[in-house]
């Protein structure tokens, strides 16, 4: 069954593919404090002090705003599928730079990494993907131990399976659904009604 911030999420979904800049804007405030959370997770210390990322949430939500329409829902949810887009499209950003800065030694974004064409909605995501709520979600994520981070980015944000993450973190998959289940029910007791109804439901179960 939906959550109600499901249903808010689809609602403004379905209205910004019919051209409504408004809830395009809620939409991207609403989900970028995670992406920025994967995105700095992505960069890591040294590639942070090269690459902000704001940037590459913005440019992310850039390729995806006008191909909304295109993304079919899944079980009647359209954040799992947008995350799942826009998480990707960081992640191969990232890899990108990291290949180009081995290549040529760059230290900023290359002429062609940003599809920031639209003035008006550049202006828009850019507004969104700063905002103050951000601020929250990081602290709370800030709060996890660092393996909690990881399992919460890995599993919620990037929407990978647990047996997945497990192999990734060198856990047990019954470890990996403890440590994410019982971090996400933290999360959404520090911060009801959030992004974090949002994530996909963790089974604890005993390793």
């Amino acid at each position: 069954m939906a959550r109600p911030s499901d249903e808010a999420t689809t609602l403004r979904v379905r209205r910004a593919i019919e051209g409504d800049r408004t809830s395009a804007s809620w939409l991207v405030e609403r989900l970028s404090p995670a992406l920025l959370a994967q995105a700095a997770w992505r960069l890591g210390p040294h590639l942070r002090r090269l690459y902000d990322p704001e940037d590459l949430v913005a440019d992310a939500w850039m390729r995806l705003l006008p191909k909304l329409h295109e993304l079919p829902p899944r079980d009647g949810r359209y954040t799992p599928v947008i995350f799942r887009y826009l998480s990707t499209a960081i992640v191969n950003r990232v890899n990108f730079l990291v290949k180009q800065r081995l290549r040529r030694g760059e230290a900023s974004l290359p002429d062609d990494a940003s599809s920031l064409s639209d003035p008006e909605l550049s202006g828009v995501v850019t507004a969104a993907v700063r905002a103050e709520r951000s601020q929250s979600i990081a602290s709370a994520l800030a709060d996890l131990s660092p393996q909690d981070q990881e399992i919460v980015i890995l599993r919620g944000i990037e929407q990978r399976e647990n047996q997945t993450v497990a192999q990734l973190l060198s856990l047990t998959p019954a470890a990996t659904a403890m440590r994410y289940h019982r971090a996400l029910r933290r999360l959404r007791a520090q911060l009801p009604n959030s992004l974090f109804d949002e994530f996909p439901e963790g089974e604890e179960t005993s390793s």
